[in-house]
């Protein structure tokens, strides 16, 4: 008879603390409430989620006095921690997300709650978002030490399971040079905006872009000068963008790159 073994682990690759991601919603608790824009929380040196299980015995007079443990309740809570890091181009401006959660972390009732997402950038299935109950602790010890933090997201009720975000699809959108009027028009995933004026404002061209259904309100970002060219960010998504110039004039050729 031959013991069974578990097969050499030699060939397995090992996952790294490291590959998390962390974004906090900061328009949460502001008059824009309910448009999430999520900024990453830089110079994170610890990312941990754990679970707050309460148990309870159900065990009876049938159990033969052995104790029987069932989870009654379930706390999905997050703790991370890093280095006070900002911008150093005009003064030291703190990291917007670290400094959105310091403000929920020293203040109480409603706006201590974060809504907060995080997930895992290697092939690990986990990526979560939720409210959580913040509590932040700076840490500046002494003279030759780093100022660093600790912030503690207890959860708010359940959490979800989310797709794991993508990077956005960046395009350039150039119209040809001299033109004088007319429009054009922009397909995302084989839906059209209806005609963009020849020296839209990059605000117009964000409105006409969010109006469509592959891509969504609040989910288009679009900078450059009136008449372009154009930097368009648009949701990891986005497949196919392509735009044409036939109706402006004179009439030409509008290249996305």
């Amino acid at each position: 008879m031959t013991t069974l073994q578990a097969p050499n682990s030699a060939g397995m690759a090992t996952a790294l603390a490291r590959d998390y991601a962390v974004q906090v919603d900061i328009n949460y608790g502001t008059a824009q409430s309910g448009t999430p824009e999520w900024v990453f929380v830089m110079g994170l040196n610890k990312v941990s989620p754990s679970n707050d299980i309460t148990l309870q015995d159900d065990g009876d007079i049938h159990s033969n006095g052995r104790k029987s443990q069932i989870a009654t309740a379930i706390g999905e809570n997050l703790e991370i921690a890093g280095l006070r890091k900002g911008n150093l181009a005009a003064g030291f401006v703190a990291d917007p997300g670290q400094e959105k959660l310091r403000s929920h972390g020293e203040d109480i009732g409603a706006a201590n709650t974060a809504h907060v997402r995080y997930w895992r950038t290697d092939g690990i299935d986990e990526a979560k978002e939720g409210y959580f109950a913040a509590s932040w602790v700076s840490a500046a010890d002494d003279k030759e030490g780093l100022y660093g933090f600790t912030c503690t997201l207890t959860g708010k009720g359940q959490h979800k399971k989310i797709a794991k975000p993508t990077a956005p699809t960046a395009k350039t959108i150039t119209l040809p040079s001299g033109s004088t009027g007319g429009t054009f028009t922009v397909t995302v995933d084989g839906q059209s905006t209806p005609g963009i004026a020849y020296n839209a404002t990059a605000a117009a061209v964000k409105t006409a872009l969010e109006a469509l259904s592959t891509v969504g309100a609040g989910k288009a970002e679009v900078t450059g000068s009136a008449g372009g060219p154009y930097t368009v960010n648009l949701p990891g998504t986005v497949s196919t963008v392509t735009a044409s110039g036939t109706s402006l004039t004179p009439s030409g050729i509008v290249t996305v790159a």
